[in-house]
């Protein structure tokens, strides 16, 4: 899926080049639009402006698309289970689920034109039916962090994609995580609500927070460390990581709770420090929203995620 260049006449000067193209390209946020400018992919009688630059009547202002470079994506080998209603995908770690602005939602394809690679972008070009039938977001019906690894349902029509979104409303959506943390970790379970606090951006356990709960299995303690299972049993944003923060055992690599106190106690344990926020999507188990049958799709632990645990065993 590619766009078209666009070219706009200028018939009234006088208006910041921002804002002209905000009255005038419906879909798009000013602030994406001022993005696009800032790139270089806006030109005013054929040459670079600012955003701030006054376009004067009867200036022709050309917009040009940018092209991902991150189009060619080995996409397919992400690709666990396809049939005509869902795609299970093995989301890779680094990989954003969608770009951070508003643009995409009221227009999909905003997303082929971000600096970083995304999946919504990559469903578009890949999956173009997906969008085509009328579900929203591309398809997604529910997220990863992007430096989580793991498997992840894509709806491939807007029924299917009521469905499953309904399923993980009802909390009927089972889901395994696997992580390494700091410190030798028990079974328990965490009943804590997480939420942000007004005026910051980190998700944490608080009294303000929504309900949230998640129940932790050891799997193996060593040298230190542990990797668990972990089930939530809701769904509130970086839910795992607050709880696993808040009883002392944060994940390794993670940008939030993993700090420099953190990373003394790692390498006074002779370890090295992780590639990666180490979380991962493991198992998830539902109803086909066609068939009601039950499914269960499984991503095997990522290489950088099992180097490193072995590393740790070694």
């Amino acid at each position: 899926m590619t766009r078209k260049d666009v070219i706009l006449f200028v018939e009234r000067g006088g208006l910041r080049l921002d804002r002209f193209l905000s009255d005038k390209v419906e879909g798009y946020s000013r602030a994406y639009l001022k993005g696009l400018i800032e790139r270089g992919c806006v030109l005013v009688d054929g040459a670079r402006r600012e955003p701030d630059h006054r376009v004067e009547t009867g200036a022709l202002v050309k917009i040009l698309w940018p092209k991902a470079a991150w189009a060619q994506a080995p996409f397919e080998d992400w690709v666990l289970h396809e049939d005509p209603h869902i795609l299970v995908m093995d989301k890779p770690a680094g990989l954003l689920m969608h770009p951070l602005g508003e643009s995409w939602e009221a227009t999909p394809e905003a997303a082929l034109t971000e600096r970083e690679a995304n999946l919504a972008g990559l469903l578009l070009l890949r999956r173009p039916a997906i969008a085509a039938s009328g579900a929203d977001r591309c398809g997604l019906v529910h997220r990863l962090d992007k430096q989580t690894s793991g498997v992840l349902v894509v709806a491939k029509s807007p029924a299917v994609q009521e469905a499953l979104l309904a399923a993980f409303r009802d909390r009927t959506v089972h889901k395994v995580y696997r992580a390494v943390v700091l410190g030798e970790m028990g079974a328990t379970t965490v009943s804590a609500p997480v939420g942000r606090v007004s005026g910051t951006r980190r998700v944490r356990v608080t009294q303000w927070g929504r309900e949230a709960e998640t129940d932790f299995k050891s799997l193996t303690p060593r040298r230190g460390l542990s990797l668990v299972s972990a089930e939530p049993r809701t769904g509130r944003t970086h839910q795992i990581r607050a709880h696993l923060a808040a009883v002392g055992h944060p994940v390794l690599g993670d940008a939030e709770w993993f700090g420099e106190r953190e990373r003394s106690a790692l390498h006074a344990l002779g370890l090295p420090s992780p590639p990666r926020m180490l979380l991962h999507a493991w198992r998830i188990r539902f109803s086909h929203p066609k068939s009601g049958k039950e499914v269960s799709f499984t991503a095997p632990l990522p290489k950088d995620f099992r180097d490193y645990w072995r590393s740790v065993k070694g």
